[in-house]
Order: structure tokens, then C-alpha cells, then sequence
């Protein structure tokens, strides 16, 4: 009977081996991958933080050239304001959210593309 056990102990403790060996070789692969998609992915990175900084500035434009023609709009003589309703699923005009401070711990993304990669190259070596 202790045959029998040891046998399946020594079946299961082979399978384990073989598995750990497959996923060790995906591991390697997948890693091989990400360095050579690393300049690619930091490339990207920096064009995605380029253009949230495009649209920034442009957007300060836009509220800079806008300001000075907001006061001479007239308003509609004729006609009446739509009445407002409570319900929300029926009014005519959004309410507008209220703008939140971006906090100052978060990380930029570059720097986090960054680190990981660092970090990656760490723990290979």
C-alpha cells in the first residue's frame, strides 16, 4: 500500500516539474517579447503624453479666445426657456461636473512605463 502512494506522490511530483518547466518557458517568451516591445511601448508613451498636452494647450486657447466673446451673446428675445423638469432623464440641459484638482501623488504614465521595465530588468538580473 505505501507502494501505491509513493508511486503517486513521485506521478504528481513529476507533473508538477513539467508544468513548472512549460510555464518557465512562457515566462521566458513573454519577457522576450516585452523587450522588444520596450522602445515601442515608451515611444508610444511619449506620444500619448504629447498629444494630452496638445489638447491641454489647446483647450487654454480655446477658453482664452472664447472668453472675450462670451459677454456679447444676446439671448433669444422671442422665445421662452424650455421649462425644467426634475427628473433627470428628461431635462434639456446638462448639469455641468465639477471640475477635480488632479492629485500631485500619481505618477506621470511615462514614469510608470519606465519602472516597470526597471523593474522587469531587475529581477532578471
Amino acid at each position: 500500500m505505501s507502494l501505491i502512494v509513493d508511486l503517486a506522490i513521485m506521478a504528481l511530483l513529476v507533473g508538477t516539474l513539467a508544468y513548472a518547466f512549460v510555464v518557465d518557458h512562457r515566462v521566458r517568451k513573454m519577457m522576450a517579447a516585452l523587450r522588444e516591445l520596450e522602445p515601442m511601448i515608451g515611444s508610444f508613451s511619449e506620444a500619448v503624453d504629447r498629444s494630452e498636452s496638445a489638447v491641454s494647450v489647446l483647450k487654454s486657447l480655446g477658453q482664452s479666445v472664447q472668453a472675450p466673446f462670451g459677454s456679447r451673446r444676446a439671448a433669444p428675445r422671442d422665445e421662452e426657456p424650455a421649462p425644467q423638469r426634475r427628473d433627470a432623464s428628461f431635462r434639456s440641459v446638462r448639469d455641468h461636473p465639477e471640475r477635480t484638482q488632479p492629485s500631485t501623488g500619481i505618477p506621470v504614465k511615462s514614469e510608470l512605463v519606465r519602472g516597470f521595465f526597471e523593474t522587469v530588468k531587475s529581477r532578471e538580473a
